[in-house]
């Protein structure tokens, strides 16, 4: 009964479109939805770097992060993409972590099975979604890479002597060290992988020649990044905020930070799809020792997992900070692992699911749509809105800054949410955006403290917005001195600028405030100051 009425599409490319509709309701399921909310501090600093982009502008020689380049060039070209709006941001998240999943379904598909890619991909948008917290960071975008690393592994051992699949590892190795360095994990555990096979097979042309276009590869991608920001004065820079303040602010980390985030991000990501893939990485290593004992073949894909959790444990860990969404990476590996779980315990039961694949197929539709009633509410509401022309959601103190200010004016948030900035379309007179935040004390650090006085003082902008969240309250200092009185910064777990109390004294001779937005303290530049 259920083959006649799945029948019509239960062809190919009817099995194909259930695949695309599945996993675009799963993935666009786990984004934040611009109507209703702002992204996170990190993403909103994307947001506005991506526009000063727009403008001409330079990253790290015109404005400070410490992530790679290419999640601010992502950002531009969504906003370009959405006609400034954040929905052509949207689209691209909506297209890598679509692009991510099903390169994760086709190498799953190809060593397990589709039953087993389908759980694979299940978990890898789940695990991500559950700690994506609004969306729009580099570890999400890297995702895509990581699994193109995997994939061209997997394509690349099926047919050894096609060259085209050691240079794309090459390039996902390229686009992720641009995005964030610490998202390489797949990248060494596949040339790590590689390596093993060779003492093996000792086959050593064929090593060199792999690592060489992986290099090769990753070359392709790095060199003219590199070359533009030479040319524009900004390497120096981009070297000293991406890789020496990355380390310098990454260098206190100790086992026990390590291991608390492990755990904190196995807890968040969810206990039973942690225990599910440590269970398949413990089953792997069985696998792989059983094998080489007896002499036997074993999925060269699990060599990859074995190498590359550890090292994606650690990478992920490392600055010791312990975000959740740096734990994003670790998606494409639990769902693999899951998977490999689902194959094995299920081996004798997942030919008969695969005969009735679309009726799989459609169940997972219908479940999705069910379970994430709210998001599609959501998506409804913006479709009535367009007509209104409102589709993104606006708070009021970005409102208030547009009302009062013109465009030419300078705002700067104190509270580090340039989100407003770009929401607002007002521009703030500083390159180093997380002042009066250096998190270390080192000569580095302290130029750039100086560097944000000078421009703050010869370009005052016209409003500064006190915009502290109640988490960063025990981080940074109010600019209302009794609130002041009244805080308690953890100044053992802080590193404020060395030239705060200047900076502070140029705000209170020079500003008034005028109101409060929303909680937030508004002060305007005196005008009559010389």
């Amino acid at each position: 009964m259920f083959k006649k009425l799945f029948s019509p599409i239960n062809s190919y490319y009817g099995i194909i479109l259930l695949k695309i509709l599945w996993i675009s309701l799963i993935v666009s399921g786990i984004l934040l939805n611009p109507l209703f909310s702002y992204p996170g501090r990190d993403a909103g600093i994307f947001l506005y770097i991506g526009s000063l982009i727009l403008k001409g502008k330079v990253p790290y020689l015109d404005v400070w992060e410490n992530k790679g380049p290419i999640v601010f060039y992502i950002n531009a070209l969504g906003l370009f993409l959405g006609d400034g709006s954040r929905w052509g941001v949207w689209l691209l998240e909506f297209l890598f972590l679509f692009g991510g999943a099903w390169l994760c379904y086709s190498l799953v598909t190809i060593v397990m099975g589709r039953i087993p890619a389908l759980i694979g991909v299940i978990v890898l948008i789940t695990s991500a979604g559950n700690i994506l917290q609004g969306g729009n960071y580099s570890e999400e975008y890297s995702v895509l890479f990581s699994c193109l690393a995997l994939w061209g592994f997997v394509k690349g051992e099926e047919k050894p002597k096609n060259k085209k699949f050691d240079f794309l590892i090459g390039l996902s190795l390229g686009f992720n060290i641009l995005l964030r360095p610490n998202n390489i994990s797949m990248q060494i555990a596949v040339a790590g992988a590689f390596v093993v096979l060779a003492l093996f097979s000792k086959n050593w042309k064929l090593l060199a020649r792999r690592l060489a276009l992986i290099a090769l590869g990753g070359a392709a991608v790095v060199v003219p990044v590199v070359i533009y920001f030479a040319s524009q004065g900004a390497l120096q820079e981009m070297i000293n905020v991406v890789l020496v303040f990355n380390y310098q602010y990454s260098s206190d980390t100790g086992v026990a930070q390590i291991l608390g985030g492990i755990k904190d991000a196995s807890v968040s990501i969810g206990v039973i799809i942690s225990v599910i893939a440590l269970t398949g990485y413990l089953l792997a290593i069985f696998i792989v020792i059983k094998s080489l004992v007896r002499g036997a073949e074993f999925s060269p894909l699990l060599l990859v997992l074995l190498l590359g959790l550890p090292i994606e444990l650690i990478l992920s860990t490392l600055s010791g900070r312990n975000y959740l969404h740096y734990f994003i990476g670790w998606a494409p590996y639990l769902g693999v692992l899951c998977a490999h779980v689902i194959f094995w315990s299920l081996a004798g039961f997942l030919p008969h699911l695969e005969k009735n694949i679309s009726l799989v197929l459609f169940v997972l539709i219908l479940i999705t749509i069910f379970s994430k009633l709210e998001a599609w509410k959501g998506y409804g509401d913006v479709l009535t809105s367009l007509p209104k022309g409102q589709v993104e959601y606006v708070d009021p103190v970005a409102l208030y800054i547009q009302e009062n200010t013109v465009e030419q004016d300078k705002v700067f948030i104190w509270g580090f949410r340039p989100v407003i900035n770009f929401v607002s379309g007002r521009e703030t007179p500083v390159s180093f955006l997380p002042y009066p935040l250096v998190h270390v004390n080192t000569p580095l650090t302290n130029g750039w403290a100086e560097q944000f006085y000078i421009q703050l003082t010869a370009h005052p902008p016209k409003l500064i917005v006190n915009l502290i969240e109640p988490a960063d309250r025990e981080r940074i200092p109010d600019l209302d001195q009794n609130v002041r009185k009244e805080q308690k910064i953890k100044w053992k777990n802080v590193v404020l600028a060395s030239n705060l109390n200047e900076t502070l004294y140029f705000i209170e001779e020079h500003y008034v405030k005028v109101g409060n937005v929303n909680g937030a303290d508004i002060y305007q530049l005196i005008t009559s100051l010389p």
